[in-house]
C-alpha cells in the first residue's frame, strides 16, 4: 500500500458500546463525510493509522482503498484523543478535491526556544493553534513561529507566520502566539539589605 494510501473499511454497528469494543480490537472508528457523498461510518486499523500519520502528517491529502469506485481523496477534519492515554478514539474525515479550498485549523510549531532558556528568559505560549484557508493540497503541516530573533518583551503574533501565497491566514492577525517574558533578578528587601552592610566590616579612615 502507498504511504499516501490509508485502508478503512466500512462499518455497520455505530454506539457507544460498539466503538469501545472496535478500540480494544485495534481498530479506531471515524465517519467519512463530504459534499455529494453524505455521512458513512468506517474503521481503520490503529497501526497503519500511526504509521500513515508518521510518514504523511494529518494533514495531507491521501486517497482511500476504501471503496474504489468513488475515487475518493481525504484529509482528516478532526482527531479525537483518550483524555488519559492520549490514544486516537474517533477521526472524521473530509471528502475534497485537492484542489478545493477548504478551512483548517493546524497546530503551532515553535523553533528557536532553546536560545532562552540558558538566559533565564521565560518563553510564554499564548496561542497553540491558528486557522487557515488553502487549497487541500497546499495545507502545510504547522504553523512554523521562529522565535530565534526575539529580545526580552517582544512577541511573535498571528501577522508573523509566513506562508505561501496560496495559503490565507483566517485568525486575527494580531493575536500574540509566543512572548518572551525578561528575567528579572530578585529585589532585595531593606532589611535583608541592612544586615548585608551589617555584615561588612568597616575600613578605617
Amino acid at each position: 500500500m502507498d504511504d499516501s494510501t490509508l485502508k478503512l473499511e466500512k462499518r455497520d454497528a455505530v454506539g457507544g458500546g460498539r466503538a469501545r469494543r472496535l478500540l480494544e480490537k485495534g481498530l479506531v472508528p471515524a465517519v467519512i463525510y463530504g459534499r455529494g457523498f453524505g455521512s458513512t461510518p468506517v474503521q481503520v486499523d490503529r497501526s497503519e493509522l500511526r504509521k500513515f500519520l508518521k510518514t504523511n502528517g494529518r494533514n495531507a491529502v491521501f486517497k482511500t482503498e476504501f471503496a474504489q469506485e468513488h475515487d475518493l481523496s481525504l484529509i482528516i477534519k478532526n482527531i479525537q484523543y483518550h483524555p488519559v492515554n492520549k490514544e486516537i478514539i474517533h477521526l472524521d474525515f473530509q471528502k475534497v478535491d485537492p484542489q478545493e479550498t477548504v478551512q483548517m485549523e493546524i497546530p503551532v510549531k515553535v523553533t528557536g526556544e532553546e536560545a532562552y532558556t540558558r538566559t533565564g528568559n521565560s518563553v510564554l505560549h499564548q496561542l497553540n493553534t491558528i486557522t487557515i484557508e488553502c487549497p487541500a493540497a497546499s495545507i502545510p503541516e504547522y504553523a512554523v513561529a521562529d522565535i530565534s530573533g526575539l529580545k526580552a518583551g517582544q512577541s511573535f503574533t498571528v501577522a508573523d507566520f509566513r506562508f505561501p501565497p496560496d495559503v490565507k491566514v483566517l485568525t486575527d492577525p494580531s493575536k500574540v502566539v509566543i512572548a518572551i517574558k525578561g528575567h528579572r533578578p530578585e529585589q532585595v528587601s531593606e532589611a535583608e539589605e541592612g544586615e548585608i552592610q551589617d555584615a561588612v566590616p568597616a575600613t578605617e579612615s
